[in-house]
C-alpha cells in the first residue's frame, strides 16, 4: 500500500509538473504572437482593381497595394498612372532612344512580394547600366497576377505598343496553360473546395 501511495504521490508531481510547463509554454507562445502582430505593419493583403473595357481587371492608378504572408514579407507599393506595379511609364521619346525591354508576365512579373527596385526589370536594367552602359538600356513591367497570354495580349495593344520597345519580354509558366483556358481555370478553382474536390478525386 505505501508503494501504491508513493506512486500516485510521483505520479501527481509529474502531471502538476507537465501542466505547469504547458501553460508556460502557452504563455510565452502567447507572448511571441502579440509581440510580432504588434510589430507587423499590416495583417491583410489589399489589392484595388478596376475594370477597364477591352483590357480587362487591373490596378486602380495611385492606389496602395500591399501585400503579405504574414510571415516574412510585409509589402507596400503603389500602381503607377496606368495602373500597374511599376515605375511610371516611360516617355515615346526615352523610349526611341534606348534600348527599351518592355516585360509582360502574370504574378511572377507583377512580384507583389518585392518592392519595385527589387523586381527583376528594374535590376536588369540596373545591371546593363553597369555592364552596357553605351547601350542604354530601360525597361518597363506590364503584368498582373491571374492572368494568362490572352488576357496579357490586350496590355501590349493598349500600353505597350505605343512605346515601340526594341524588345518585348512575354514571360510564360507552366500555370499559364490553365489561365488561357475559362474551362480549366473554372474547374481549378472548383477542385480547391474541399466537397467538390472529394468528388471529382473519387470519379477520378
Amino acid at each position: 500500500m505505501a508503494g501504491r501511495g508513493r506512486r500516485r504521490r510521483a505520479l501527481r508531481v509529474v502531471g502538476v509538473n507537465a501542466l505547469l510547463l504547458c501553460l508556460g509554454l502557452a504563455t510565452l507562445f502567447g507572448a511571441a504572437e502579440a509581440y510580432l502582430r504588434l510589430r507587423e505593419p499590416f495583417d491583410a493583403s489589399v489589392a484595388p482593381t478596376r475594370l477597364v473595357p477591352g483590357v480587362g481587371l487591373i490596378r486602380v492608378p495611385g492606389a496602395e497595394v500591399r501585400h503579405t504572408n504574414n510571415l516574412d514579407y510585409w509589402t507596400v507599393s503603389v500602381a503607377n498612372s496606368l495602373g500597374f506595379l511599376d515605375r511610371e511609364p516611360i516617355a515615346p521619346e526615352e523610349a526611341a532612344a534606348s534600348c527599351h525591354v518592355a516585360v509582360i508576365g502574370d504574378s511572377l512579373v507583377e512580384a507583389r512580394q518585392v518592392s519595385i527596385s527589387d523586381k527583376f526589370h528594374v535590376r536588369m536594367e540596373r545591371l546593363a547600366a553597369r555592364q552596357l552602359p553605351k547601350l542604354l538600356v530601360t525597361t518597363s513591367a506590364w503584368a498582373r497576377g491571374g492572368t494568362g497570354q490572352l488576357n496579357q495580349l490586350p496590355f501590349y495593344d493598349r500600353f505597350v505598343r505605343p512605346s515601340r520597345p526594341k524588345m518585348v519580354l512575354l514571360v510564360f509558366v507552366s500555370n499559364d496553360f490553365e489561365d488561357n483556358s475559362a474551362i480549366l481555370k473554372a474547374m481549378r478553382g472548383l477542385t480547391r473546395l474541399p466537397q467538390l474536390g472529394a468528388i471529382f478525386g473519387a470519379s477520378g
